[in-house]
């Protein structure tokens, strides 16, 4: 809804900025889009006012990992969709992968979908080029084209890339223009058979494994890379308790690593395809993995190690409802992965704050910050409220393994460089 001239004043919540060292009951004032007063008991005059008590305001949630399906198959997802069931989900920014028909892997195909993410009605949405031509893995695509129309990151879509020296020279290549490469780590020739983790589990009920040591070593291959070319890489996708433990190691080194994982891996495991009756919507790449990797992962969002991403995969009924091993991998994330987080990590918002809003937009090279001045991105919820998730309000798709679960937290009000976007 248009704003009053002199803006709104957000009343009473709990305003919690790790990168301010804020956390206390404050009145936020927004005019033309920033912060311009902190403080208590402003006085509101013509402003609009929104009362947070009770509530807690934060930073805006940035996502890294988001599949949008625009343009190409606008049956999935589309950018409005998508913009709306993230800005529901509390992110006020989404980068959204380069895995599109056709790929982003041009100056003039980057040109066409930077400008089409304009004028969107909830989240902000930034493009990522590929990094080699149609995501193939086999010759590199034209980043500083794609960097020069307005890409802002360089990524694999998901698709793990299988040569190391197409990989070695990418890097090399993405350097000099300072961008990140997002990499998701794998050794695909590990992954062509299996469709969930190889364990205890898959064995029990007879399903086609995907070792954990495919996900690992393909981490320490791009480690390797990165030490060897200097180059900025975010692995995502992480799942593994091998994985925390050797991006650990390489950010104790110095290297210009991150990492994240996705929010939906700090609750579920590999029991839950045996629980849940073969269900397709837990059919992931990568997949799930035991509850050993899932605390390891916890412990290592508490300890900043990692940050978390949506990981939003839609998909139709057509390519879902089928035998598990043959239905395409991925789920829907948007809308759910704050609530995931904040249950999974017993209510910590600081630590969740950090995951989905501090770490992913200091990778883009951004401040997840509500200080004066500021560009008012923010995100107020309720950490104490619990629902049950059910349909999604704003996707296209509804291929959700969380469905039917009790969360904890919910977003009541979500604003993009000062609008509200989406209110509840």
């Amino acid at each position: 809804m248009p704003l009053p001239d002199a803006g709104l004043v957000l009343r009473g919540g709990r305003v919690l900025c790790p990168a301010s060292g804020t956390d206390q009951v404050l009145d936020l004032r927004i005019v033309d889009g920033r912060v311009v007063e902190r403080g208590a008991h402003l006085e509101a005059g013509d402003a609009r006012v929104i009362d947070c008590a009770g509530r807690a305001v934060l930073p805006g949630f940035v996502d890294l990992v988001a599949d949008l399906a625009d343009p190409g198959a606008t049956w999935r997802e589309d950018l409005r969709t998508g913009s709306q069931g993230a800005a529901a989900g509390g992110f006020t920014t989404v980068l959204a992968s380069p895995a599109t028909e056709p790929v982003i892997d041009s100056g003039a195909v980057a040109a066409g979908a930077v400008q089409a993410t304009r004028g969107l009605p909830g989240a902000r949405v930034l493009r990522a080029g590929a990094v080699s031509l149609g995501l193939k893995g086999q010759e590199l695509a034209e980043m500083g084209t794609m960097l020069e129309e307005g890409c802002v990151a360089l990524s694999d879509g998901g698709l793990a890339m299988g040569d190391a020296a197409v990989l070695r020279n990418a890097l090399e290549y993405a350097r000099p223009f300072g961008a990140p490469v997002l990499l998701r780590p794998a050794l695909p020739s590990l992954e062509t058979r299996g469709c969930m983790h190889e364990g205890k589990v898959s064995l029990e009920i007879g399903l086609r494994g995907i070792p954990a040591a495919s996900e690992e070593v393909g981490l320490e291959l791009i480690l390797a890379l990165v030490r060897l070319t200097g180059s900025r890489v975010h692995c995502s996708h992480l799942t593994t308790a091998r994985s925390v433990a050797l991006l650990r190691q390489a950010q104790d080194e110095g290297l210009p690593v991150t990492g994240s994982a996705p929010a939906r891996s700090l609750l579920l495991t590999d029991a839950w395809v045996r629980d849940h009756g073969y269900d397709p919507a837990g059919r992931l790449l990568p997949p799930l993995r035991p509850e050993a990797d899932r605390l390891a992962l916890l412990a290592a969002v508490r300890d900043g190690v990692i940050g978390l991403c949506s990981d939003h995969q839609p998909w139709t009924r057509v390519d879902k409802e089928l035998e598990y091993e043959r239905a395409t991998p991925g789920a829907t994330g948007l809308e759910t992965a704050f609530s995931a987080a904040l249950t999974a990590l017993d209510g910590d918002l600081p630590a969740v704050v950090s995951a989905l809003s501090v770490a992913p937009a200091a990778v883009l090279g951004r401040l997840a910050r509500l200080a004066e001045g500021d560009v008012a991105d923010l995100v107020v919820v309720d950490p104490d409220a619990t629902w049950t998730v059910g349909p999604p309000r704003w996707s296209r798709s509804d291929n959700e393994p969380l469905r039917g679960r009790s969360l904890r937290g919910r977003v009541h009000l979500t604003l993009v460089d000062g609008c509200p976007v989406v209110e509840g």
